[in-house]
């Protein structure tokens, strides 16, 4: 395969996982927006994204399904066209329910754009370019999670809620072009069958989970509550015990078989979780902690998506002179040295200290996204690798979706407990919850590091 196709195809499929990302995240930072708007509580907004991850996370376990019976580009380019069909509808919503419908819709296409892309790059591109793949879509997936804020902060400051929808227009049709023209057909599995009963499941418990943390600000730690935990997991459970062993699920659970895949696994989660506080948790803690506009919270936010669109090239420079086991480490250092401000900010804190620190952050996400990535689909066979990349992007989308969920309804209920009428109060109940939340965040990440030291593959595992 010739080199310009190689880079029309992963610019095509890197687009593409964009767009999904910003089709996900697009209303972040619209969130107080729309409580005003609509004039409804922030744990009913949430839904806003909320829908949309529930939906994704339960058609991305499909997506290999999908793509192996219909093929991955028809699958790909028919989520493009769905998604312009959906920004067109969704900016005449009248309510907030209209609105969380059709951001469910989105989640069920534009949901499928970044497990379609990734599987698509390890199966067209040769085996010498997987880290390139992975290190593009890296990017891609890092840029999808991080611009919308700053995108939705210039939007917000000179036009309506609207047209964070309507913006998807001409770089969807665009998209759409250059799937249609660069990338290839593939071939149709004509005889794959779905299996039904293991999709509810999935979908079932991962509904029954998010709508309990969703609601655990009107429930609290209730019997209802507990009883919501368990009945997910159990759905989830009950998944497991029927597909631990049947190849043709729709999540083949034989990926778990390789080792090096289960600590990537792990750790990407990890990372998810890292990833989700700058992109769910930072827009409010700037806005209603920080007093600051939509538009300057963009503009914050900024610096730090050049700063990964930076970092991953750099880091996939030194892949094979660090290996994994370093390269894994030092982002992770790095993410954890940018989280500390945040452990103490105030509403005093300077937005000079605060960009810095995301700065910091996104550079070490961005190493440490690149050997997670690499490591999760180099470790098992090509022919898995569509149910590998369903099951890493479906348990992302859950932990986004589970994360923003519990961080708004924990937001709700501290102001609640707290009875906090006046700005001030407001904000001190927005940066002590950002302080706890990334404690939280910091403590996972370093847990992580003995895992990646005795995982991940050093610099002479990766030239053998």
């Amino acid at each position: 395969m010739e080199q310009k196709n190689i880079t029309l195809i992963l610019f095509t499929l890197a687009f593409g996982t964009v767009l999904g990302g910003l089709n996900a995240m697009m209303f972040n930072v619209a969130l107080p927006t729309m409580v005003t708007y609509f004039n409804v509580p922030l744990s009913k907004v949430q839904w806003l994204t909320s829908g949309y991850m529930l939906a994704a996370g339960s058609i991305i376990p499909a997506s290999g399904f999908l793509g192996d019976r219909f093929g991955y580009k028809r699958v790909f380019s028919l989520c493009l066209t769905s998604v312009l069909v959906l920004s067109i509808v969704g900016s005449f919503a009248w309510c907030i329910e209209a609105l969380i419908v059709v951001r469910f819709l989105f989640g069920l296409t534009a949901g499928l754009l970044a497990p379609l892309s990734l599987t698509m790059m390890y199966r067209i591109l040769p085996v010498s370019q997987q880290p390139t793949a992975a290190s593009t879509w890296g990017v891609a997936n890092f840029i999808g999670a991080i611009l919308p804020t700053v995108l939705s902060g210039l939007i917000l400051s000179v036009a309506s809620w609207k047209f964070l929808l309507l913006f998807n227009i001409p770089f969807v049709v665009f998209a759409l072009l250059l799937s249609l023209r660069f990338v290839p057909q593939d071939a149709v599995q004509n005889n794959s069958k779905l299996d039904f009963l293991g999709l509810v499941l999935l979908s079932s418990g991962s509904f029954v989970l998010l709508f309990t943390f969703s609601n655990l600000s009107r429930w609290g730690f209730t019997i209802r509550f507990l009883f919501g935990l368990c009945f997910g997991f159990a759905l989830l459970g009950a998944y497991v015990l029927k597909n631990k062993n049947n190849e043709t699920a729709i999540l083949n659970l034989k990926v778990f078989q390789y080792s090096r895949y289960v600590a990537a696994f792990a750790t990407g989660c990890i990372n998810t979780v890292a990833i989700t506080t700058v992109a769910f948790l930072t827009p409010l803690f700037l806005q209603n902690g920080l007093g600051i506009s939509p538009l300057v919270t963009g503009l914050v936010m900024l610096p730090c998506s050049i700063c990964s669109v930076i970092a991953m090239p750099v880091a996939r420079k030194y892949y094979g002179a660090l290996g994994e086991k370093r390269l894994a480490t030092i982002g992770l250092a790095i993410v954890i040295i940018g989280s500390t401000p945040f452990l103490f900010v105030t509403p005093a804190t300077s937005i000079i200290l605060v960009i810095v620190a995301l700065c910091i952050r996104s550079c070490g996400i961005s190493a440490y996204n690149l050997v997670v990535t690499n490591a999760q689909m180099a470790a098992i066979p090509t022919q898995l690798s569509g149910h590998a990349s369903s099951l890493t992007n479906w348990s992302h989308q859950m932990i986004t979706a589970l994360l923003a969920g519990v961080v708004s309804n924990v937001i709700d209920l501290r102001l609640l407990a707290s009875q906090a009428t006046t700005i001030k109060e407001t904000a001190v109940i927005y940066t002590t919850t950002t302080n706890m939340i990334m404690a939280f965040s910091c403590i996972l990440l370093a847990s992580m590091i003995p895992v990646a030291l005795k995982f991940f593959r050093g610099k002479g595992e990766l030239h053998s």
